[in-house]
């Protein structure tokens, strides 16, 4: 069933993503039937709230690629529980990529998080270098998938102008362009500040853009999560957020409570403007329980 179906008649909508185990290397020395079982854990506890999909990320440089498709199958065939498969381009050629998508199908995967990965161009036609071109290409050869595509409310990390400051017109242009190569929803790259998914939608919609975009949300529960945040995503911290985690910082217990009170904050400001909340899990569930029995209690 397509996203944008699902998203049709309920009044509120939660999602939610995992991380498959790594198959070349694991810096956390988790055995993989370790990862495995905490991921079935996670979406076991978290299908109370009766999610409207699961999205499973996926790397094609030999970490997630034969382990991704497979944990989306499984959810979808054991929970019932829709799933989105994360596609990403880079470092995949245009074949590969047509078998990926009658994986896909074999396993009744009928969504498609369309990604660009991380940057290794390449000048040959054989590969795929933006995440539009994935879009492109499962609309010229399939017509059976609904299309996610990424917002990025903050602006790409990497969408700079020549001052080296992040071009928010320019990635606007960007999101604009994936939409109209045919994407039917986005999911936004985490924030902890509303105002950046609000002005965002805004933008959007005066370009003409109708699709559904869904907030992404993943609450600060530890200092090192801070730091990931920071490092990877570029996302503003509110002051007085920062503030109050500096004030604690040898206190991980005070972290996480402080972490768990702004993301509700955020949730519910957002639950009735949003088409649905996306949680971004880390393949824990206490976190993303403890929020929404909050927000909906």
């Amino acid at each position: 069933m397509y996203i944008t179906d699902i998203l049709k008649g309920r009044e509120i909508n939660f999602s939610f993503e995992l991380f498959p185990p790594k198959t070349a290397f694991n810096k956390s020395g988790m055995k993989i039937q370790q990862h495995l079982s905490r991921i079935f854990d996670t979406v076991d506890n978290l299908s109370q709230f009766d999610p409207a999909f699961i999205s499973v990320t996926y790397s094609p440089m030999n970490e997630t690629k034969t382990t991704s498709i497979p944990i989306a199958a499984i959810i979808k065939e054991r929970f019932d529980i829709e799933t989105v498969a994360h596609i990403t381009c880079i470092n995949t050629e245009r074949e590969d990529l047509r078998k990926i998508f009658d994986v896909l199908k074999f396993f009744h995967i009928d969504n498609i998080l369309a990604l660009r990965g991380d940057r290794q161009y390449d000048d040959t036609e054989k590969i795929l270098n933006h995440a539009s071109d994935i879009v492109e290409e499962i609309k010229n050869h399939r017509e059976d998938f609904s299309i996610g595509v990424a917002g990025y409310p903050e602006g790409h990390p990497e969408c700079l102008n020549v001052e080296g400051k992040k071009n928010l017109e320019l990635d606007m242009d960007y999101f604009v362009y994936k939409t109209e190569k045919g994407a039917d929803f986005a999911i936004t790259q985490l924030f902890l500040d509303n105002d950046y998914y609000f002005r965002f939608v805004e933008k959007a919609r005066k370009k003409g853009v109708e699709i559904p975009i869904i907030p992404g949300i993943m609450p600060v529960v530890n200092r090192n999560n801070l730091k990931t945040i920071k490092k990877l995503t570029g996302a503003t911290i509110p002051p007085d957020l920062e503030k109050r985690i500096n004030e604690n910082i040898e206190d991980d217990q005070e972290i996480f409570e402080i972490g768990i009170e702004h993301a509700v904050k955020q949730v519910k400001d957002l639950i009735d403007k949003a088409p649905c909340i996306h949680f971004y899990t880390m393949d824990r569930w206490q976190p993303t329980e403890r929020i929404i029995k909050e927000v909906t209690g």
